[in-house]
């Protein structure tokens, strides 16, 4: 940018860092978050969150944990300090979650453009780190402040979970914690619709094949057929949408396998927050999922794709 004589805004420095680690890019990353700290702008939350994100899916484990002891002992910021303390588990009791609240209801004010990518980025952190009841959590506190309006619909034909404006970690989260709502739903005995569907794209994009290409088209699929149904597909019709009947994917609930004692189990999808370990003991990504699951051998759910492409905001 320098070269080019150009003189970014912080707004367009946050977009840059946003690609490389869309693209799991992390070289490229630090360098870019360098750049910011070296203009002399503290890093936004968004940035921060960013990062972890970037190293949890590189596995450079040791990394995260300095930038997030940097977040929470960063005194020119409470946002950050408030953040990086719930991120890491200290303000989960609900006396302490009145101060995130407090954090939330600040950055609502500053518009819903400001409240997404804040989300988006906050999400994408607490899923790659292994935090995914808290996610749930933050998605909850999400569409409480009126974000994602267009998240859960459902009536008699069709009950959908629309991520067309999430990224991967975001998209996750909800797909869970849709599914736990419908698994409970059948474990009631109440109707379901006709069609479950999964929303990953608006737009003059439903029509071209290449959407299924796209990184959040792609994790989610990817996602569905690994945590809940092969029989999940892009339709002929759209290829903005994935799709499951009623009738499929109630085999898929009937057979679900019972807990170790023989019970049926709670939840579908396990949401679970993974403790962080000690600083210098390097974690690989089967510790990760051998915690949340008790099973080295559980797949990772989102697969990321490589290609240089940015999420819709």
């Amino acid at each position: 940018m320098e070269n080019g004589r150009c003189d970014p805004s912080e707004r367009t420095l946050e977009a840059v860092l946003s690609v490389y680690c869309f693209a799991g890019l992390v070289d490229e990353s630090e360098e870019q978050f360098r750049e910011i700290k070296a203009l002399g702008i503290l890093p936004s939350v968004m940035c921060y969150c960013m990062m972890l994100a970037v190293y949890a899916k590189c596995e450079r484990w040791d990394d995260a944990y300095e930038l997030l002891d940097e977040m929470f002992t960063n005194r020119a910021s409470n946002i950050h300090q408030v953040i990086g303390q719930m991120i890491k588990g200290n303000y989960d009791d609900e006396s302490n979650w009145q101060m995130v609240e407090y954090v939330f209801d600040k950055l609502n004010s500053e518009g819903c453009g400001l409240g997404i990518r804040f989300y988006n980025t906050l999400l994408e952190a607490l899923w790659c780190l292994g935090q995914k009841e808290r996610a749930a959590r933050v998605l909850n506190e999400a569409t409480k402040r009126g974000l994602f309006p267009e998240l859960f619909r459902t009536n008699k034909l069709v009950w959908s979970v629309d991520v067309h404006r999430m990224w991967a970690g975001g998209a996750c989260t909800a797909i869970s914690v849709w599914f736990n709502n419908m698994y409970e739903m059948f474990k009631n005995g109440e109707n379901r619709p006709q069609l479950e569907t999964v929303v990953v794209v608006r737009g003059q994009m439903e029509k071209s094949s290449i959407t299924r290409d796209f990184p959040v088209a792609s994790a989610t699929y990817s996602f569905l057929i690994d945590n809940v149904s092969s029989s999940f597909r892009f339709p002929g019709w759209n290829k903005g949408r994935i799709i499951c009947q009623r009738s499929q994917l109630k085999r898929f609930l009937s057979d679900t396998e019972p807990s170790s004692d023989g019970s049926k189990k709670d939840k579908l999808i396990t949401l679970s927050n993974t403790p962080f370990p000690l600083l210098g003991m390097r974690t690989t990504t089967a510790d990760v999922m051998r915690d949340q699951h008790g099973n080295a051998d559980t797949k990772t759910s989102i697969k990321m794709t490589t290609e240089l492409l940015t999420s819709t905001v």
